[in-house]
């Protein structure tokens, strides 16, 4: 019976001990995941101050050239 016991205790303590590790690694995920989602926010800004610029360029140039 004790040993059985003590079986049971080591096999919980390893439990623990890996389900430790897995909260750690996910939480460095999580971490990268914000990361990865700020940057993918910025380069869609990034991306869409390009295209208004471009835009505006274009349709000055198209100004320009309808007024001359």
């Amino acid at each position: 019976m004790l040993s059985d016991l003590q079986r049971q205790r080591e096999s919980i303590m390893h439990s623990r001990e890996t389900l430790g590790a897995v909260d750690a690694n996910v939480g460095v995920a999580r971490q990268v995941l914000a990361t990865m989602s700020r940057r993918i926010t910025q380069n869609k800004l990034i991306m869409y101050g390009v295209i208004a610029v471009l835009s505006g360029a274009i349709l000055l140039l198209i100004y320009a050239k309808v007024n001359s």
